[in-house]
């Protein structure tokens, strides 16, 4: 064999050489794979239902300010909700900061009470059973009566929120 066909042996064997090293070393070297989960639990959805409303009872023209504590026990004065639930889950209390009772057209002081101070029980976060269930108590403080606040039956509404912690 001539020269020219060892060099050109040599060559073609040099790159075979060269693209094989290239193939075997450049695998795996521009990226990485690896696998991950993807996973949920469900639970149950929280649920507040109201077993009673909060009384005030009856109260005198002038009368100062009632307070109605929440308790731990249901009263004939509180109010008090059943929570339910996931089991052994925490749970937040939200309570309104004020709210109107009203009688007649609700115009003016006249035919208006505040309630304001609520509080519960448990205070501020609650904790389900291994039932999923708590019950929650609910007291406020009614503001005193005009010595002319009109006579007649008040009424208003007031949301407590449980949301899971």
């Amino acid at each position: 064999m001539n020269l020219r066909v060892w060099l050109f042996l040599y060559q073609f064997i040099i790159i075979i050489v060269v693209v094989l090293l290239l193939k075997i070393s450049s695998k795996d070297v521009y990226s990485a794979m690896e696998e991950a989960s993807v996973n949920t639990t469900v639970i149950a959805a929280i649920t507040i239902d109201k077993i009673s409303d909060l009384e005030f009872g009856i109260a005198v023209q002038g009368d100062g300010p009632k307070q109605v504590i929440p308790g731990t026990t249901e009263n004939a004065e509180n109010a008090s909700f059943l929570v339910s639930g996931e089991p052994y889950t925490g749970y937040h209390i939200t309570l309104p900061h004020s709210v109107m009772m009203t009688t007649g057209q609700g115009m003016g002081v006249r035919q208006q009470i505040i309630v304001n101070n609520f509080a519960s029980f448990p205070s501020g976060n609650g904790m389900l059973n291994g039932r999923g269930f708590q019950l929650l108590f609910v007291g406020a403080t009614r503001s005193a009566l005009l010595l002319n606040q009109t006579v007649g039956a008040y009424r208003g509404t007031f949301i407590v929120e449980v949301v899971y912690n």
